[in-house]
Formats: structure tokens, C-alpha cells, sequence
């Protein structure tokens, strides 16, 4: 059944929403993965940078309280002060040298001795220098020219001053074991004024460089120290690769479960329950009423509601097909309530005259229901507004599965004013049975047998045993698809007074129909002798 109900869906977008489901799990754990491998280098530089700003605050804390110790006792002579010189040394981890300035000049020095050694050696050092509490790195000293090394010194009084060196290899070391060449591209130390220790992969290509991952400044012993840490960005991407080889199984497990569940989604969509129910919550169906002409009255005495489907893409899904679907995937009685709210909204548009019938075709799912007459009751507190009579049409396209609710159900909506109708008898397989079993006002013959009218020869044999016995169950007869005077002059003939079909009117929406009655639904039918004859008698 799913086939004969057109779906709107186009294949490029279903392809489209599938494609996202699949890529989207891919995508974000791709996107995850990166970022867990840029938190992980943050972390890892982070941690690298605790332990070398720990490591320098030591050193430069040892380092500067060695020459604050030692400035008490530079006023002395050199030879007086050289053994503690060398003893204090030995003593302070990293110190390579303590060193007294006098001047211009280096005049005592744990490394050099007592020759003096202008200040000016030291990288361009001066008195004003040294003046005040400083620390520099600088290029090298003139004992070891080529190393780097950091000074340290206090001032002492007016023209004297004790400074420190530490070796720089005890900070490239520290770098070294804390921040190895594998894991970044640099790391950059600078401890108060001069040059800067740089620590990496001098050969490392440029472009293989990422931002600062860390960029901090902090004191140590009063001292200004900046440390800048640069990752490599081939290391972030083996990172990268190495967590997408762990997490890619899940994403893709994931998309699968995703394609899957979208796959389930569609199916449902295409299956005649869901695109029912989406067309009912859309407001795709529609009414139309077929107007039934009463031969006595000589006017448009009721009309039949007829539910119709359009769907938005212009596809016309036909009553027989969604009908049938809508009663196999037990949706009929939601399609059922949504046509009374239809037909409630329309009927207050409505200026009919007391008495007008209104026929509802119900399924033998709601009529068998035992929530069948709380639904028709607003319903048909409506109608009794507008002075309207509901006429509940029994359909035989289904068996009725509690015969014994359907009748409760029947009598108690007769006892409140409604009328019961069999439509299209003798279509069925259980149109007997359903004379005998449920109470009935109103016999609706089939079309079928209607065309079985032979106007050259006046003879519809089943057609005429149809009427006789609603004659005799005292029930009135409407004859369904009349479309021939021939026909309407038969039916007539035959005491049947109630007909619908084109030859009177075609169903129509509710703006047409409620035009068409205030005009042509008032007039009589031009029709032929037999009905003039009973038009004629009754008026």
C-alpha cells in the first residue's frame, strides 16, 4: 500500500540528510580530537613551565642571597677576602664565581683572584650598572669567553657592588631535562636585562612552529624573568593522528548508527501510517460535499462530507487509496476526528434550512469503539446550533470487530438525535447481516447498481429487490452516482426519493457549496415524467 501513497520526498535532499548524518560523528570527533591534541601540548607546555619557573626561582633566590651575604664583607681586602670568596662558592649550587667591583674595576674575584679586571670586560657592564640590585645574561666572561652567563649583584654603598655568576649551562640543562627537543620547537628564558636564553631545534623548519602555547613573565627574588614556550606542529599533529586512530572506530560505529536510525526515520515517513498522520498535523486534507436532492421537497435536502488529500508537491492522493491505508495502519480514527473539525468549521459558515442532513461516513474500527460517542457528541452539539442533522454512515470495508459496542454505540447516538445509514449496500460481504444486526433509518444504494438501469428495456432486477426490501425494513433510500435523467426517472418510479450524483451536483468545497445552495440548491431538477408526477402529487 506504502507505493500508492506519493511521497514528496526528493532523493537529492534524503541524500543530503543521510550524507550529514554519516559526516557529521566523523566531523566531530575529528574536531574533538584536535582539540584534546592542542589541550594536551598546552598542558604538557604548561607543566614544563611550572617546573623551569620553580627551577629559576631557586637559582636566582640561591644566587642573590649568596651576594647579599656576601656584601657586608666587601669593604675588605682582597687576600683577607678570598678564602671566604672560594668557600662560599664551593657551598652555593650553580654560583661558578663571586666577584667584588670597586669602581670601574673587578678588583677581587673567587675565580680570577686578587687581579683586578675592568668592569667593561663583562659585556660592557658600567659603574651605573651596578649601582642597584640587577641581574643580566650575557655572552660569555672573561674567563670562559664562549659560554653564556647570568650576573647577579648588590650594590655596596657608594662605588662598590658583589655580583654572582651563574654558568648558563645549568639553565640550558634545566630546559634540556624538562622540555625535551621532541616535544617542542623552543624555549626562550630571559632573566632580567641582556640577552636571552633560547633553548630548541635550530633546524626545525619555520613553518613547523605554532604560537606561543606558553607566554608568562613572573619574579624570582625580585627579579624579572619572561618565559615563552613554542610547540611543534608536526608534533600536535601526530598527536592528532594518534587520537583520530583511537576514536575513529567509535565515530564510525556512530555514523553507522546514525545512517541506520535515519534509514529507520524514512521508512517510516514513506509508510502510509506516517505520511497520514504528517498530512493530518500539515493540514493537507480537505472537505468537499456532495449535495443530495429530495425529489418531494424539490431542493437540496443534505449533503454527504467527502474527505480529499492534495499534498503540497500538487500530487492528488485518491479516497480509496488513502482510506484503505488509513484503516490498515490504524489511523482511520485520527483521519476521522480531523474531518469533524473540519466539517464543524465549516458548517458555521453555513444558512441551511432546519433539518438539513449532513452524511459522515465512519470505519467499523471507531464505530466499534468504545470512545465513538464521546468523539460525536461535541460534534454533534455543533450541529444543533445550526439546526443540522448528522447522518451516521456505516462503511463495510472492514469486518467490525465488537458488533456489540457498535450497536451500544448506534442506539445511544439515535436516542440523541442522529440518524444511521448503510452506505453502499451491496458492496460488501456483510451487508445482510449488517441489516439485521445494527438499527438503520437510511439504506444508501451503490452506484453500482444504478448504472445496472437499462432504460431500453426498464429492467435492474438486483436494483429493484434492493429497494423493495428497504421499503419493507421501512427505510428510506437514497440511490448514489446518478448521473442520467433515465436513471433519476426509474429510481422515481420505484418510490425512491432521495438521490445524489452529477446529474444534480458535483461535490464541491464549502465556499462553492454554500454559493451554489443560497441559488441552485434551492431550484428544483429539470427532470423528466416520472418525477414531475411525484414532484407534482406532493406539491
Amino acid at each position: 500500500m506504502s507505493g500508492l501513497i506519493v511521497t514528496n520526498r526528493r532523493p537529492w535532499r534524503r541524500a543530503a540528510v543521510l550524507a550529514v548524518a554519516v559526516l557529521a560523528p566523523l566531523l566531530l570527533f575529528a574536531t574533538l580530537s584536535w582539540h584534546e591534541a592542542v589541550h594536551r601540548q598546552r598542558r604538557e607546555a604548561a607543566l614544563v613551565a611550572r617546573s623551569i619557573q620553580s627551577q629559576v626561582v631557586v637559582i636566582v633566590s640561591d644566587a642573590r642571597e649568596a651576594v647579599r651575604s656576601l656584601a657586608p664583607l666587601a669593604v675588605q681586602p682582597c687576600n683577607v677576602l678570598m678564602p671566604e670568596l672560594l668557600r662560599r662558592t664551593a657551598m652555593v649550587p650553580y654560583v661558578r664565581s663571586l666577584n667584588v667591583v670597586d669602581g670601574d674595576h673587578v678588583s677581587c674575584s673567587s675565580a680570577l683572584g686578587v687581579r683586578s679586571s675592568p668592569l667593561s670586560t663583562f659585556y660592557g657592564l658600567t659603574p651605573e650598572d651596578v649601582r642597584h640590585s640587577w641581574a643580566m645574561l650575557i655572552g660569555g666572561t672573561p674567563l670562559v669567553p664562549d659560554r653564556p652567563a647570568l650576573l647577579i649583584g648588590e650594590p655596596v654603598g657608594q662605588t662598590r657592588a658583589v655580583f654572582a655568576i651563574v654558568d648558563d649551562r645549568y639553565l640550558m640543562d634545566l630546559l634540556h631535562a624538562v622540555a625535551p627537543l621532541q616535544s617542542f620547537r623552543e624555549v626562550e628564558l630571559r632573566i632580567g636585562a641582556g640577552t636571552a636564553t633560547v633553548y630548541g631545534v635550530t633546524h626545525a623548519r619555520s613553518g613547523d612552529v605554532t604560537p606561543p602555547l606558553v607566554d608568562v613573565n613572573f619574579y624570582a627574588a625580585g627579579t624579572p624573568v619572561s618565559l615563552r614556550i613554542h610547540g611543534l606542529r608536526s608534533r600536535l599533529i601526530d598527536t592528532w593522528t594518534g587520537l583520530l586512530q583511537q576514536s575513529m572506530p567509535i565515530a564510525i560505529v556512530l555514523a553507522g548508527l546514525l545512517a541506520w536510525l535515519y534509514y529507520q526515520r524514512e521508512m517510516n515517513r514513506v509508510s502510509p501510517r506516517e505520511q497520514l498522520l504528517e498530512a493530518i498535523r500539515d493540514d493537507q486534507f480537505y472537505v468537499v460535499y456532495q449535495p443530495v436532492y429530495s425529489v418531494p421537497d424539490r431542493c437540496c435536502a443534505g449533503v454527504e462530507a467527502l474527505l480529499r488529500w492534495n499534498r503540497p508537491d500538487g500530487a492528488v492522493v485518491s479516497p480509496d487509496v488513502f482510506i484503505e491505508a488509513a484503516e490498515q495502519s490504524q489511523v482511520v480514527v485520527p483521519l476521522t476526528l480531523h474531518l469533524l473539525e473540519r466539517v464543524a468549521a465549516d458548517v458555521r459558515e453555513w444558512n441551511t434550512a432546519p433539518g438539513f442532513h449532513l452524511g459522515i461516513n465512519f470505519a467499523a474500527e471507531h464505530l466499534s469503539d468504545e470512545r465513538f460517542v464521546s468523539d460525536l457528541r461535541p460534534f454533534m452539539a455543533e450541529l444543533a446550533q445550526r439546526q443540522c442533522q448528522i447522518s451516521l454512515e456505516i462503511t463495510e470495508r472492514s469486518l467490525m470487530k465488537n458488533t456489540a459496542q457498535a450497536r451500544r454505540n448506534l442506539d445511544t447516538l439515535r436516542a440523541e438525535g442522529a440518524e444511521v445509514a448503510i452506505d453502499d449496500f451491496g458492496t460488501g460481504y456483510c451487508s445482510l447481516s449488517y441489516l439485521e444486526t445494527f438499527p438503520f433509518d437510511l439504506l444508501k444504494v451503490d452506484r453500482g447498481f444504478v448504472m445496472t438501469i437499462d432504460s431500453a428495456h426498464g429492467d435492474a432486477i438486483v436494483l429493484d429487490a434492493i429497494i423493495a426490501l428497504a421499503h419493507r425494513l421501512k427505510a428510506k433510500v437514497i440511490a448514489e452516482g446518478v448521473d442520467q435523467m433515465a436513471q433519476l426517472d426509474y429510481l422515481v418510479g420505484r418510490n425512491v426519493s432521495y438521490m445524489q450524483g452529477f446529474l444534480y451536483a458535483k461535490p464541491m468545497p464549502c465556499s462553492e457549496f454554500v454559493a451554489w445552495y443560497a441559488t441552485a440548491g434551492q431550484q428544483p431538477l429539470e427532470c423528466g415524467e416520472a418525477a414531475q408526477r411525484v414532484s407534482g402529487t406532493t406539491n
